[in-house]
């Protein structure tokens, strides 16, 4: 009995020193991932899944009309890019550690200021559409009591432009939430909601993957969000970004193309 009491004691013994020796590791690290981002001079951009703007490639490859862009001004101002595409969590967590120099898509908020450095300019503008089945019927002029009495979705814990919340707020519309565009599109093509909100370009872009042509967007978005390449203030490569985004023009003459390419 004593045998096994000691024994028991040890192992819990042993137990803590573990437990410790974890949480000292997790602390030290996002340190050692912060120095390792530092000891190269390739600026790292990170961001969520926003196609076409930036996305996994079907060889997990980052791909996107950002990363075209990017890669462009990075052979012409000689400062090298590289980009790891993940979700929103991690995404934030390396930045706001370090890890990552830069971040896509951001909107500005005065919380995000604590941890990152925004440009003067942003660097494309997100239009949130409502999107509806070309035969609805309905009309949207960009005004949200256009859509009272109707259900709406919207992406479930998607950040909504403040007119739109308005609406939510209001309770004259029902709001039904939906994990990906691609659930919108198909309950907004099935008559189970009437309409939805969402990224127009991105919502384009999708529709065009899964060749869905029976939704299409109003033309007048129910508002229009600045959207930022924003600057870690834990990188140590301040030089590199400005040096690249002194050749980093705006995201719009990428955007006309791809819709162009829509028409082909």
């Amino acid at each position: 009995m004593l045998s096994f009491l000691k024994c028991g004691a040890n192992n819990l013994h042993l137990s803590r020193i573990s437990a410790v020796a974890a949480i000292l590791a997790s602390m030290m690290l996002p340190m050692s991932a912060q120095s390792a981002n530092a000891e190269t001079d390739k600026l790292v951009i990170t961001g969520f899944q926003a196609p076409p703007y930036l996305y996994s490639g079907e060889d997990g490859q980052a791909s996107g009309l950002l990363v075209d862009l990017l890669q462009s001004a990075s052979e012409t101002s000689g400062v090298g890019v590289e980009f790891a595409v993940t979700n929103w969590p991690r995404a934030q967590l390396a930045t706001q550690q370090g890890r990552a120099d830069l971040i896509f898509p951001v909107v500005h908020t005065t919380e995000r200021e604590e941890w990152l450095v925004y440009p003067h300019k942003p660097i494309v503008q997100f239009e949130m559409a409502i999107f509806a089945r070309k035969d609805s019927g309905l009309a949207f002029t960009g005004n949200a009591t256009d859509l009272h009495g109707l259900t709406i979705g919207k992406i479930a814990k998607g950040r909504m432009h403040p007119n739109f919340r308005a609406l939510e707020e209001s309770g004259k519309a029902r709001i039904e939430q939906r994990d990906t565009v691609v659930q919108l599109l198909m309950a907004t093509h099935h008559g189970r909601i009437d309409a939805f909100v969402a990224p127009r370009i991105m919502t384009l872009w999708t529709a065009d993957r899964i060749g869905m042509t029976t939704v299409s967007p109003f033309e007048d978005p129910v508002g229009v969000a600045n959207i930022y390449l924003a600057f870690s203030k834990k990188s140590s490569k301040r030089l590199q970004w400005d040096r690249l985004r002194q050749n980093l023009p705006s995201l719009n003459s990428k955007i006309d193309l791809f819709l162009a390419s829509l028409l082909q």
